[in-house]
């Protein structure tokens, strides 16, 4: 916040309002600074700096605000900042607040310590110490689960040893030291065992099938003590490399940890991260990947454990060693050179909450390329927002002109007398229904005008929040139940460039429908036919698996229509199908290619 007040008043960020003012007179140079989506520095974090240039930070707050002479900040400012303002627990014992560099009290986005000293505090143990008393100022850096017993160390060991006489010359002694910071290097990881099967994996890929799916493959190369590593994820390939015995000093585009790991945008526009990777072995199935983040603290471990063709892939950091990790899985890739090509297509997104959540679950953690949604749902608002918050999933506007289920209803955006009932509603069906008499669009003397109409509003609406929608698919055959209404639809088609891909997807785009016989199945059973499906693929042809994925729960139940009671169990199993880790690696043993509709329109084009 108090960045951005910073950038309106000044008209400048942050960073480049202090560059004249207090990094250059400091010296301090190459630095750089987080921005978020509006342009702002974002002040609470994200500045990265080199250790010397805090220590020159604390050394000019130790100095009441003089660097080499000048006044570079008030001095009534350095007193003000960096005394007490609130104290954090007024009410804690003594004994507490002796024991505690946390309840010495806060100042001006600092903190005071104890022995009468005050603190700049940055994440896992980055740390400006000044001690007035002592004429002093303590710089660490480290990745310190506990920062407390952090600071102890220099109550302990480093305060004693500061005296107020001056300390005699000793040059043996200030040579060692010279020497030993020289050489000061992090551990190397050491061979722990010799594998036999890294020959078997050598230049093999291994595609995820369990974990989220932003996370798609992981391939290994080994040769002359370096371990070359690609991360493939959904939108990018990440290269690593790891020596054996020794640090392999590069680059990468793979982020790593971070406390604010969550923020939105978070380290948008910074440059490669700087890295170095050591690899060992440390039993004959178990790869121990160190991955070193050299400007920041932190370090990420990559354990990959093999077994057959199969690998688990475990990323451990600060900030998830004490908390259950969901593990990836992967299984060896096969190739197909002419593979067939499969649309997992998830409709109807939008008509509940469930049926969003379910969605997102089976795009984000299943096989689900392709999410079709209705626009004048009820929750379409959270479909975009959900959609937004999933930008790489590919959406096609799920055109409906009924509203289907009992007890949950929706309007036509536009004025369109044939298809809507007394009371203004979609009719619940399109179809002649002995269960809806007079219900259903074909019983009424429906106008392609208005379907026109209703079709324009709908698209306009989809684009306006979701701009990467890619084709126009019908809810319930909303497209293609009659021969006037496809010539119309292919006719807006060009006029958005938008494909209809429910009009005649086989004869105008390629793409075969493919399914099987659910009826009278369990869960377990639908998983086998559903993998059993694989086979009828052919090569070289692309093909769309249509379902509508929900939850099974107290919402879902609650949505249905005569003849079509249950919807959350049978929605459920949809979900189960398209996230099991059973399916996901059939579509990895029979090599089927997972497309969007995008994916597949696009090489068609």
């Amino acid at each position: 916040m108090l960045s951005a007040i910073v950038q309106k008043v000044t008209g400048q960020k942050i960073l480049d309002y202090l560059k004249p003012r207090l990094f250059e007179p400091l010296g301090i140079e190459g630095i750089d600074w987080e921005v978020d989506p509006q342009g702002i520095n974002v002040g609470g974090w994200g500045l990265r700096l080199k250790t010397e240039d805090m220590a020159k930070f604390g050394q000019l707050f130790l100095q009441k605000g003089v660097w080499n002479g000048k006044q570079i900040l008030p001095k009534a400012w350095v007193e003000e900042a960096s005394t007490m303002k609130i104290m954090q627990d007024p009410s804690a014992p003594q004994d507490k607040k002796d024991a505690s560099d946390w309840l010495q009290g806060y100042c001006y986005q600092m903190w005071r310590c104890r022995n009468n000293a005050f603190r700049g505090d940055g994440a896992n143990g980055q740390f400006i110490i000044v001690m007035p008393e002592q004429d002093a100022v303590v710089i660490i850096t480290a990745e310190a689960p506990d920062m407390q017993s952090e600071i102890n160390l220099v109550w302990e060991y480093l305060l004693p040893a500061l005296k107020t006489q001056k300390v005699p010359t000793n040059k043996a002694a200030y040579a060692k030291l010279k020497n030993t910071i020289q050489n000061l290097s992090l551990p190397i990881p050491q061979q722990q065992a010799n594998s036999t099967i890294q020959a078997n994996i050598q230049g093999k890929t291994f595609a995820i099938t369990a974990g989220d799916v932003s996370f798609k493959n992981i391939k290994f190369d080994f040769q002359d003590g370096v371990c070359a590593v690609k991360l493939g994820t959904d939108t990018i390939t990440h290269d690593l490399k790891f020596g054996l015995g020794k640090w392999i000093f590069d680059q990468t585009t793979k982020r790593g940890p971070y406390l604010v790991a969550g923020a939105k945008a978070n380290r948008t526009g910074l440059p490669a991260f700087k890295i170095a990777g050591s690899y060992t072995w440390q039993d004959n199935n178990t790869l121990i990947l160190t991955l070193r983040y050299i400007e920041s603290p932190h370090t990420e471990t990559i354990v990959c454990k093999f077994d057959g063709d199969k690998v688990s892939v475990d990323f451990q950091n600060i900030f998830n060693q004490n908390t259950k990790r969901a593990l990836f899985k992967g299984i060896q890739t096969v190739s197909r050179p002419n593979a067939p090509k499969l649309i997992i297509r998830g409709d109807d997104m939008g008509y509940s909450h469930s049926g969003n959540d379910a969605l997102i679950q089976s795009y984000r953690n299943g096989i689900e390329t392709s999410i079709e949604v209705i626009v004048p749902s009820p929750w379409f608002p959270e479909a975009v927002k959900l959609l937004k918050e999933n930008p790489n999933i590919d959406v096609g506007l799920h055109f409906a002109i009924t509203s289907e289920w009992d007890n949950v209803k929706w309007r036509p955006l536009t004025d369109c007398p044939s298809l809507k009932n007394a009371d203004g509603y979609f009719y619940p069906m399109l179809f002649h229904n002995k269960n809806y008499p007079k219900q259903a669009v074909m019983d009424q003397d429906w106008k392609v005008e208005d379907i026109e109409k209703e079709l324009h509003a709908q698209i306009k609406m989809a684009l306006k929040y979701i701009p990467r929608l890619s084709h126009v698919s019908g809810h319930m055959f909303s497209l293609g139940f009659a021969p006037e209404v496809k010539e119309m639809a292919k006719r807006v088609a060009k006029q958005y460039n938008l494909p209809m891909v429910d009009t005649d997807g086989t004869q105008d785009y390629k793409i075969n429908y493919t399914g099987f016989d659910a009826r009278g199945l369990n869960t377990q059973q639908k998983i086998q036919a559903f993998i059993e499906m694989f086979d009828k693929l052919e090569d070289s042809k692309t093909y769309v698996f249509v379902e509508h994925p929900g939850l099974d729960n107290h919402e879902l139940r609650a949505i249905s229509h005569i003849g079509y009671e249950d919807v959350a169990e049978g929605r459920q199993d949809v979900t189960t199908i398209f996230t099991s880790e059973e399916v996901r690696a059939a579509v990895v043993k029979k090599g089927i290619e997972l497309v969007s509709y995008k994916d597949a329109l696009q090489k068609l084009k």
